[in-house]
C-alpha cells in the first residue's frame, strides 16, 4: 500500500508530485517495447497494440508451460478473463527478462490514488483473488514516495522499477496491524526515483523472477 494517513490522503513524495487527472499510458515503460515485441500474437489475430511484430527472436516463458507455436500471453490472458477485478482495480500483464527469457504475468493494476492508497489492506488470501502473480502500482511521473503496511496482513515483496524497466530496489515488508499505532508502522523506501512498484507475496510460489530481472514492463489490459 502507498504510504497514506489513516484518513486516506497520500503523504507528500519526496519526489515529483503525482497528478491523479493525467491519462496512464498503455505501455507504462519508455525502453524498447520488449515484452509487446517479444510476445506478439500470431498474424491472424489482432495485435494487442500497435507496436511492429516481433523481430528479436527472444525465448519467452509464462507461469505456465506454453504449447509450442501458441501465443505466450495466452495463459496470462485467460487468467485475466476468467477473474473477476477488484472494483476500483485495472488488470495487465507483466514482462519479467532475465537470464532464462521472458515470463509473462497476470497482475493487479493499481493506478488511480485510491487504488494506491488501498493495495493490498485486508487481503489474507492473495491466491484467492484469482490466480494473479501480483499487484502493479503505476504512477503518471517519477516518485520517491514510501510504502507501509498499514492493516495488511500479508508478508510482501515490493520491487520499486523505473519508467525504463530497471529495477531500482526491493526489500520484503511486514504486516503492520491493530493495535501497532499508525506512526509506529516502518516505512519501505526506494534506492531512488521509480515509476511502479510491483507488490506480492513472500514465498517460491510467488517468485516471479524480479530479483535476477534485466528489464519489467508492464501493459495496462
Amino acid at each position: 500500500m502507498h504510504e497514506s494517513t489513516r484518513e486516506g490522503g497520500l503523504i507528500a513524495p519526496t519526489g515529483p508530485a503525482v497528478t491523479a487527472a493525467a491519462p496512464v499510458p498503455t505501455i507504462v515503460t519508455i525502453a524498447p517495447p520488449l515484452l509487446t515485441a517479444a510476445v506478439a500474437p500470431p498474424a491472424d489475430t489482432s495485435p494487442a497494440t500497435t507496436h511492429p511484430p516481433a523481430t528479436t527472436g527472444l525465448p519467452v516463458t509464462t507461469g505456465a508451460p506454453a504449447t509450442t507455436g501458441a501465443d505466450p500471453l495466452a495463459h496470462a490472458r485467460r487468467v485475466l478473463a476468467a477473474a473477476t477485478p477488484l472494483a476500483g482495480f485495472a488488470e495487465g500483464v507483466l514482462g519479467v527478462t532475465g537470464p532464462a527469457g521472458t515470463q509473462v504475468w497476470p497482475v493487479i493494476i493499481a493506478d488511480t490514488s485510491q487504488a494506491r492508497q488501498r493495495g493490498l489492506m485486508g487481503v489474507t488470501d492473495f491466491a484467492a483473488l484469482g490466480g494473479y502473480a501480483a499487484m502493479v502500482f503505476v504512477f503518471e511521473s517519477d516518485t520517491s514516495g514510501a510504502f507501509w503496511m498499514r492493516d495488511t496482513p500479508l508478508p510482501l515483496r515490493i520491487t520499486f522499477v523505473t519508467a525504463g524497466g530497471s529495477v531500482v530496489s526491493g526489500t520484503d515488508m511486514v504486516p503492520c496491524l491493530a493495535p501497532t499505532p499508525s506512526d509506529d508502522c516502518e516505512r519501505y523506501h526506494p534506492d531512488g526515483p521509480y515509476r511502479f512498484a510491483v507488490e506480492h507475496p513472500i514465498g517460491p510460489a510467488f517468485d516471479i523472477g524480479l530479483a535476477d530481472a534485466e528489464l519489467v514492463e508492464v501493459t495496462v489490459e
